[in-house]
């Protein structure tokens, strides 16, 4: 009776598994198509075309200098916005032609004089700030060129400069003039005159113009990494934030004057 059942039982097993469904196993034939924009996950989701601006210094890559990026980016020189439409003019009336826009000016005096009260570019205090509880971003003063004017009137130089010129001053702010005494001594006679040049130099032709000083040298003009140096010093330097940078193009009666930020005798 025993074996009977068993018989009986491993029948209606094997008859059982006869109606279970039969897996199979292969390959898929379904094609990747490739990531899907907006499907999740790092690069799926990134855009592929670049990003326009309305202006184009707000793009790192467009920027005239990485400084310049830092103020459009953060809101220190905004674009200009567009002008509203003129009015119609009266038929008979004619258009006068749009003036050209000025240069920097410096009041009508001479190199000197203008250079005695000219203001140097913002500092900020940066990290020394955090001890004083100032924000690291925050105005600390002005650079400007109190010590160089000093200088020009010690060693007897700035009575040259009170002649018709016209002359190009590059004009080192404070802490440029006290970096080179520190560092090379007495900023005498021979270093001012290395800071100015015969003639009138606009930063536009700094890198075709001659450039011979009152001292006899000639500078040295070099571009690089979308910059104009003299003398390896930046002429026409940007400071972070929105601040004042360093001024160019200053007009005088006698002549120009550009801020920088190093002694040209460095």
């Amino acid at each position: 009776m025993t074996n009977s059942k068993i018989v009986l039982a491993a029948a209606l097993v094997a008859g059982a598994s006869a109606f279970a469904p039969v897996q199979q196993h292969g390959v898929s034939t379904a094609l990747f198509n490739g990531p899907v924009i907006g499907a999740g996950g790092m690069a799926d989701t990134r855009d592929p075309d670049a990003l326009q601006h309305d202006d184009p210094r707000k793009s790192i890559s467009a920027a005239p200098s990485f400084e310049e990026y830092l103020k459009m980016r953060d809101g220190g020189g905004a674009a200009p916005a567009a002008a509203a439409p003129a009015p119609a003019a009266a038929p008979a009336a004619v258009a006068a032609p749009a003036a050209a826009a000025p240069a920097a000016v410096g009041g009508g005096g001479t190199v000197f004089d203008t250079l005695a009260g000219l203001e140097g570019p913002g500092q900020v205090w940066g990290a020394e700030g955090i001890a004083v509880g100032k924000e690291e971003s925050e105005l600390k003063g002005y650079d400007n060129f109190g010590k160089f004017v000093e200088r020009l009137q010690s060693t007897g130089v700035a009575n040259e400069l009170a002649g018709a010129g016209p002359f190009t001053i590059f004009a080192p702010v404070d802490s440029a003039v006290e970096s080179y005494e520190k560092m090379f001594g007495p900023f005498d006679a021979t270093v001012c005159k290395m800071h100015i040049v015969v003639g009138k130099v606009p930063t536009s032709q700094v890198s075709s113009a001659p450039l011979t000083t009152l001292a006899g040298e000639t500078l040295t003009y070099k571009r690089a990494v979308r910059k104009d140096f003299v003398n390896d010093v930046v002429i026409g330097e940007k400071t972070f934030g929105q601040f004042n940078d360093f001024p160019v193009d200053v007009e005088c009666s006698n002549g120009l004057i550009h801020g920088i930020s190093l002694s040209l005798a460095s």
